[in-house]
Order: structure tokens, then sequence, then C-alpha cells
């Protein structure tokens, strides 16, 4: 221990008593500057990312409900005029609004798996509930088959905690 400190020189350091050079603090700052700016740019490209595009037209509905729904899908759209009569469900609105019935068929027996009915004001307003319903529906599904993953692995678990305790206590 005592060779330690007649190795160290406390005259080699500066201990915080003399101000480092210009240049050594120009290029610090300028790295720290460069990391903020690329920590800044990366949160950025992680979030535009992670947001979904809306849709625009009829076209990019079906090509993203076509993605969204393997296993086919059917929508409807019905377009009210001023003064025509509507269904007992249509919410009030001072415009004329948009009705979307859609179906998503199942995988195996090609039956109706999910229908369900979206009203806008707009068809653009209509086709984009139309993909968040189903993007939506996807995330529960995902959520849903974690669960049940968790479930079964926590039975498994169960069942081997019980016959280690049976074990133990067997004779």
């Amino acid at each position: 221990m005592s060779a330690l400190f007649a190795a160290f020189d406390p005259k080699a350091f500066r201990w915080g008593s003399s101000s480092a050079p210009l240049l050594e603090t120009v290029v610090i700052v300028s790295v720290i500057a460069a990391l903020a700016v690329a920590c800044a740019l990366i949160f950025r490209h992680q979030r535009r990312r992670a947001r979904p595009k809306r849709v625009v037209d009829q076209w990019q509905a079906l090509a993203v409900m076509g993605e969204l729904c393997p296993h086919g899908w059917r929508a409807q759209i019905t377009v009210y005029g001023s003064g025509a009569p509507l269904p007992a469900d249509a919410p009030a609105a001072r415009v004329p609004p948009v009705e979307l019935e859609w179906t998503r068929f199942d995988a195996r027996s090609r039956q109706v798996a999910v229908p369900r009915r979206r009203w806008a004001s707009t068809i653009r307003g209509a086709l984009q509930a139309m993909v968040e319903d189903r993007r939506t529906d996807l995330t529960l599904e995902q959520i849903e088959r974690a669960t049940e993953e968790h479930d079964a692995l926590m039975g498994r678990l169960t069942r081997l905690d019980r016959r280690r305790r049976n074990h133990r206590s067997g004779p």
C-alpha cells in the first residue's frame, strides 16, 4: 500500500485549481452537443416509426386492411343525404353521416368473425375508423395471447412446485 502512495505524485494533477485549456473545453462541449443532437434525432425517429400512418384514400385503406385481415374482409359504405331516413343507432350530426359496415372473416371456416359498424362525417374518417378498429383488435389479440401464454406458464410452474413439495414430504 505504501508503494502505491509513493508512486502517486499529487503535483501531476490539477485538482480543480486551474481551468482546462480552451481547446479541450471546446472539444468536450462539442462532443456533448453532438451527442445531445444524436439522442434527439434517435428519439424523434423512434416516435415517428411507432405511430401508424393515417389512411388518406380508399386504396390505402384497401392495402392496409388486406395486411391486417389476411383471411379476408368486406366493407360497405353508405352515404346518407340530407333529409334521408337514418337507422336508429346513427349518431346525431349536423352533416349527413357516412356509415361503414365491415366484417372480418375467420381463418378456418371463412365465416364472419367480427362484424362492425362505424359512423363518421366523411368517407375518409370512416375508413380511418375501420383501420383503427382493426389495429386495436390486433393489439388486444396480442395481449390475449400473451396472457394465455403467461397463464399456461404459471400453471406449469405451479404443477412443478406441487411435485417438488410432494417429493420432499414423501417417505
